[in-house]
């Protein structure tokens, strides 16, 4: 496989693989049922990182070209898609729609959170807020990703306990429940690895010295750092997902994934 030219404009990393595995699929150069490298051996193979090859396979698997076996690797399909990349385009719309109507609703619950948290935090819970942000520093620097997913949904779970209000909690709860797979879609981006426990620890910092204003800003900012990487690789997604066969024309969007504003209409 060859390597991915860096610098071409528009065009990502990880789009450059997914157009260099379909390729060879196309020619036959990998069959059904084929054995794709490892990982690190397709990183090394193509000159990329391996956040940029995770994400390619992703694009692949749901676009049916590819589909992963636990702890065996990943696989070119038995069975090998013909219309799946107009699927695979409207199901990464509805994802992009998804995540920015819970980014939007994080960003509205979760600073509100941390500013009660400042003004309530008992020393168990500013206890349980370092040794949450510390794991989840120690586990990205090891890279263990799926570590460093648990102390992250630890510490934002910390945050809501040290309101002392029950009822937040639990709401809090579901929307984490529904954070999960953007959490950890987060976490696999380099740079997302190096800002998440940077964040933390600057609201960690924020609750102990009892500044609430400083809290909700900190942890405002953080979810807007997460919306942006989430949004870049749905964005990303997408374009790969447009070089796929029978995917339709691209269509132009705006620079901003933020969604329009709505209109009331009738009298006020």
């Amino acid at each position: 496989m060859p390597n991915v030219p860096h610098g071409n404009g528009h065009r990502k990393v990880n789009e450059a693989i997914v157009r260099a595995i379909q390729a060879q699929i196309r020619r036959g150069e990998l069959k059904p049922g084929d054995r794709l490298p490892p990982e690190r051996r397709l990183a090394a193979m193509f000159d990329a990182s391996r956040s940029s090859v995770r994400e390619a396979l992703r694009v692949l698997e749901l676009s049916g070209l590819v589909h992963s076996r636990h702890g065996e690797g990943n696989f070119v399909a038995e069975t090998l898609p013909g219309g799946a990349a107009l699927t695979l385009v409207d199901y990464l719309e509805r994802q992009r729609t998804s995540l920015l109507d819970l980014s939007e609703a994080r960003k509205m619950f979760e600073p509100a959170l941390a500013s009660l948290a400042a003004g309530r935090a008992t020393r168990e819970d500013l206890e349980e807020l370092r040794r949450a942000a510390e794991e989840e520093g120690t586990q990205l620097r090891a890279g263990h990703t799926q570590a460093a997913f648990r102390a992250d949904r630890a510490f934002h779970h910390a945050v809501a306990a040290a309101t002392g209000n029950q009822t937040l909690v639990t709401l809090h709860s579901y929307l984490s429940d529904l954070v999960g797979g953007g959490r950890r879609e987060a976490l696999e981006n380099d740079v997302r690895r190096a800002q998440s426990a940077l964040d933390h620890r600057r609201l960690y910092l924020a609750i102990a010295r009892c500044d609430g204003a400083a809290a909700r800003a900190t942890m405002l900012r953080h979810l807007e750092n997460v919306e942006r990487i989430l949004m870049d690789a749905v964005l990303g997604y997408q374009r790969a997902a447009a070089l796929l066969p029978g995917a339709p024309p691209s269509r132009a969007r705006p620079a901003s994934p933020r969604r329009r504003s709505r209109r009331r209409t009738g009298s006020p």
